[in-house]
């Protein structure tokens, strides 16, 4: 079985690595073959750098077609938030005829209601790109549910992922969250007693820990929430059952060679747990084609 999971960058990559853990711990059986597909068109150049929706939405259009064409998957994974939200676009209606797709945002969604529980009064930060934050599919998909709007705050944090990818250290990270945290406390009309902070862009959980210290410099109660275990597991989930023997593989394909300084972090960041992850990074295949139209 061939699995795909894409990301407009490397943020998924940590969804990769932990699908690969759990693989490792427990087998399904049958050779399985995992696609890591970069999204990106180039290095510090992707969907939230093009001026409109539209543009947006044919150019992950193209994407799809040419994974489906060249690489051929049965089963996508969209680990991309901003990526996931606009596939929920009805432009997208027939490709979804020809492809078996799941995207973060459902799983995020799911996570975020179980993380309030039964906590009427806590309140919502959902720290996401500019794209995702301009879709407003978590606060929609929230409210759907019967959260009070009130309690869901939304902040945009441009250069995070960047600066996450090219900094293991969270030096690069803790400038711009020293600035996005304040802004997104901000927000709430009343500031709650207690908040659950959803990462909604793969990149920041390489840095969760630096969320919750800044967060709780100003509030005593934050719970992190970031999706991505829970989206590895949704990928491992669809993996039909089988009692033949066999075993997985991954690799790296992207429309552009990664820059050393991500390389360097990225491999710090999944470090032992996820080995072949880690060698498909470093031995990344460019294809150029992903974006042809």
């Amino acid at each position: 079985m061939r699995i795909g999971i894409t990301d407009s960058g490397t943020g998924g990559l940590s969804v990769c690595a932990e699908v690969e853990a759990r693989l490792r711990e427990d087998p399904r059986g049958g050779d399985i073959e995992i696609l890591y597909l970069n999204a990106a068109f180039r290095d510090d150049y992707s969907y939230n750098a093009l001026d409109s929706r539209q543009q947006k939405v044919e150019a992950f259009d193209h994407f799809l077609a040419n994974v489906a064409e060249r690489y051929q998957p049965d089963f996508l994974y969209i680990a991309c938030n901003s990526l996931s939200v606009l596939y929920e676009d009805a432009f997208f209606d027939p490709r979804r005829e020809k492809y078996d797709i799941a995207g973060i945002i459902e799983t995020g969604t799911r996570e975020i209601l179980a993380g309030l529980g039964r906590n009427s009064a806590a309140g919502v930060i959902v720290f996401a790109t500019p794209t995702t934050v301009a879709e407003g599919s978590y606060p929609a998909r929230l409210t759907r549910a019967g959260i009070n709007p009130d309690r869901i705050v939304q902040q945009a944090c441009p250069g995070l992922p960047d600066a996450i990818s090219n900094d293991f250290s969270g030096a690069e990270a803790e400038v711009l969250l020293r600035m996005y945290v304040p802004e997104a406390l901000d927000r709430f009309e009343h500031l709650p007693a207690a908040v659950s902070a959803y990462l909604g862009c793969t990149h920041y959980g390489y840095q969760a820990a630096l969320f919750q210290r800044l967060l709780n410099e100003r509030l005593p109660e934050v719970r992190v929430i970031n999706p991505n275990r829970a989206a590895a597991g949704d990928i491992v989930k669809a993996l039909p059952p089988s009692a033949e023997k066999g075993e997985s593989r991954i690799r790296f394909i992207t429309p552009y060679a990664i820059p050393a300084r991500p390389l360097a972090s990225l491999t710090h960041y999944l470090g032992k747990r996820a080995p072949r992850t880690v060698a498909a990074l470093q031995a990344f295949s460019v294809d150029s084609n992903l974006y042809r139209a």
